[in-house]
């Protein structure tokens, strides 16, 4: 081979490279956009019209075996490349879901909690209806078995290496029994009529 085609099969071999890195470039930009699938399409023809092309002119001044080397190194390299990067990009994407979705949950965990102590914090609410906080009423116990049950489920979550989607799944469950059964303790303390039982029978009773 002259000085003249061992130049041109390096000019040929550095478009087939390139080209096939620009693909992989351009794919992953159509990716991080979410563009259509036809965009896919165009970028990856208009990649093998010029890595088919570079690797015709390697053909006409280059051996063969160099041609197929070059296009058998780049092309699964730059595939490999783009894969990758939007496998990355899916997985970041999934963990800041799930993210989101933990914080709501704890959102949600925390007004409950913030109701509940309000019936202690609050005077009014202590005296009117001391039963939300006497754990031996009927209507209190599933509340606090919610309240253990939710703690735990959110302990366990938060965990390093757990915080996945099973643990986000029990989360939930246990988030919305403790809604529930909160709601329904609520409901039943302040429609039964012994309201001033409790904190103020035994304060009165210390008078």
């Amino acid at each position: 081979m002259d000085a003249v085609g061992l130049i041109g099969s390096m000019a040929a071999c550095v478009a087939m490279a390139g080209a096939a890195a620009v693909t992989a470039w351009r794919f992953d930009v159509a990716s991080r956009c979410n563009r259509a699938v036809d965009d896919y399409f165009w970028i990856v023809f208009g990649g093998v019209v010029v890595v088919a092309g570079a690797g015709a002119a390697l053909l006409s001044v280059g051996p063969a075996w160099l041609a197929a080397a070059v296009a058998a190194a780049s092309i699964p390299a730059a595939a490999a490349w783009a894969w990758l990067r939007h496998a990355q990009r899916r997985r970041l994407a999934e963990e800041s879901a799930r993210g989101e979705v933990w914080a709501d949950l704890c959102r949600r965990h925390d007004e409950v909690v913030a109701r509940w102590v309000d019936y202690d914090v609050d005077p009014a609410k202590a005296i009117a209806f001391p039963g939300m906080h006497r754990t031996g009423d009927p209507a209190c116990r599933p509340v606090v078995r919610a309240l253990r049950a939710a703690g735990a489920e959110r302990d366990a979550g938060a965990a390093p290496g757990s915080h996945g989607a099973v643990a986000a799944r029990r989360y939930e469950e246990a988030v919305m029994r403790l809604e529930h059964a909160f709601d329904a303790a609520e409901h039943q303390v302040r429609s039964s009529g012994t309201r001033l039982s409790g904190r103020l029978g035994a304060a009165s009773g210390r008078l």
